[in-house]
Formats: structure tokens, sequence, C-alpha cells
């Protein structure tokens, strides 16, 4: 039975800082095509906004689902979103709860988020909430 080892603040803030890079593309991507659609069909400036936090919603609960277990910032560090209970990967409506409620910890001061400095596992309180570690990957 391998030992797991459970991704520190510091792991899961680079895999962030890893992201930015995409989804600044993807933001890039959104407004290209957004002003694309406002020339031909007068979409209102609201729309680029709202089309950019569907795709960050898309972006992290896909690839959180998906057999990476983890944006791709997430990979490229070497650790993985899984069930905290029996190491699976998790469905879309747990990365979905997972994602909005790391959204309020952090509007929040970022509480919920520290909460990973003081827990056995290293969970935030999204983690918590959605019942997910993050794992140093196999």
């Amino acid at each position: 039975m391998s030992t797991v080892i459970y991704a520190s603040i510091f792991r899961r803030f680079a895999a962030f800082v890893l992201d930015l890079p995409f989804l600044i593309i993807l933001y890039y991507l959104c407004d290209e095509f957004c002003i694309f659609f406002q020339d031909a069909w007068g979409f209102i400036f609201d729309t680029h906004i709202i089309m950019y936090i569907i795709v960050i919603i898309l972006y992290e609960c896909t690839l959180e689902c998906s057999p990476l277990q983890g944006t791709l910032g997430k990979m490229l560090i070497g650790i993985q979103v899984q069930d905290s209970c029996d190491d699976a990967r998790i469905t879309f409506m747990r990365a979905f709860i997972r994602f909005f409620v790391k959204i309020f910890s952090i509007l929040f001061g970022g509480l919920g988020i520290l909460l990973i400095l003081f827990t056995k596992k290293h969970q935030g309180f999204h983690d918590l909430i959605a019942g997910t570690v993050v794992v140093k990957e196999k």
C-alpha cells in the first residue's frame, strides 16, 4: 500500500500561477469571440464577462473531473484532485461545488484557503465541503 502525499499550499499556489497563462489565453479568445459577435449581432459588453466566467468554470470543473484530475497547472506541478474517501475521480457536480466554495473562500479574505495550512490532509474549506483532497500524483 502506497503512502498518500497531500499537496501543500505552496504546490497548490504554484499550480494556480501556472494556470494563469492558460486563463489569460482563454480570456483573449473569449474577448475576440465576443467582439466578433458584438460587431455582427450587437452583443453588449457584459457578454464578455459572463462568457469568461462560464469558460473559467468549465476549465476548472471539466479538467478536475477528467482523467487528468486537475487543471493544466496542477498537471504540470504533479498534483491531482480526488475524492477524499476512496481516491476516485470526482464528478463534475463535485468539481462545480468545489469551485464555487473556493470562490467564496477567497472572497472572505482567503480564510478558507488558509485552512490548508492547519488540516491533516491539507484541505481547504472548499475541499472539506466537496469531500475532496489534492494529492501528489502516484
